[in-house]
């Protein structure tokens, strides 16, 4: 019988050979080595360069809210000036009416608080319909809520002069065109006992540097602007206060002007 097995296939020796060699083994380029010093520079460039991108995201932000953010907080501060100014108008109408007690009649109105609303700004220059709620102070926390108003100063329409500061950047930017002002220009507030109109016989005049003196320079504000403060007023003026430049303070800019009309308030009734 014929028996049936595998056989293994020839090859040839030269193959087999072949197939026993070591696959190629391919080099790898040398390691650099860095120096400590060189890595320790690397990673502290590194390190100070995300450092000042965080800082100048933080500052980017800071600007924004400044600018826009503290806008929001003294829009609604003005809502709430508007509201408690008309009250104070009511209160003292009621106050005057024909058929209020006779002793009331010629009763002044309780004086303001420091932040009470004062009366109303408005400067035509500034815009149409421009106009704003202005604050009893002239502190910090009063000019975050508009223009306040310098306690030690006149009342409108008095003689002497009635002094009001406020923020060319931030908070609204009440004052932020404040270098447009310009002699002639018309001033109008309007309290609880009439509306008061000046015109500005000296103003920055479209000058962004016009008009820019020392923080210390209070002689602005004085009854008499330019002389003595003891020295008695001849005269109604106002003056305008802001900082310089727009987004700095380390001086001011002013602008004042001569009272030219004046509208007492009737008493309802």
């Amino acid at each position: 019988m014929c028996g049936f097995r595998l056989h293994r296939p020839w090859r040839s020796r030269s193959v087999v050979a072949m197939q026993r060699r070591a696959a190629p083994r391919h080099r790898r380029a040398p390691l650099r080595r860095v120096s400590g010093r060189r890595g320790a520079l690397a990673v502290t460039a590194g390190v100070a360069a995300e450092l000042l991108l965080t800082a100048g995201v933080l500052v980017l932000l800071f600007a924004v809210y400044t600018l826009w953010g503290t806008g929001l907080q003294t829009a609604a501060a003005q809502d709430d000036l508007r509201d408690q100014f008309e009250q104070h108008v009511l209160d003292r109408d009621s106050g005057q009416t024909d058929d209020a007690p006779d002793d009331n009649e010629d009763a002044e109105p309780a004086p303001l608080e420091l932040g009470d609303a004062y009366g109303i700004l408005r400067i035509p220059r500034f815009g149409d319909g421009w106009e704003r709620i202005v604050v009893e102070g002239t502190e910090p926390d009063d000019l975050e809520n508009g223009p306040g108003h310098y306690v030690d100063s006149a009342d409108p329409g008095q003689l002497g002069n009635v002094s009001i500061a406020a923020h060319r950047s931030g908070h609204g930017s009440p004052f932020a065109p404040f270098p447009e002002l310009r002699e002639g220009d018309v001033v109008e507030i309007e309290t609880i006992d009439g509306v008061y109109r000046y015109e500005l016989d000296d103003a920055p005049d479209g000058d962004s540097d016009g008009n820019v003196i020392k923080p210390t320079e209070l002689w602005v504000v004085d009854p008499v602007p330019g002389e003595p403060a003891d020295a008695d007023p001849t005269e109604a003026r106002i003056t305008l206060t802001t900082c310089w430049p727009r987004l700095g303070s380390e001086k001011r800019m002013y602008a004042t002007g001569v009272l030219v009309s004046a509208e007492e308030h009737r008493a309802a009734g």
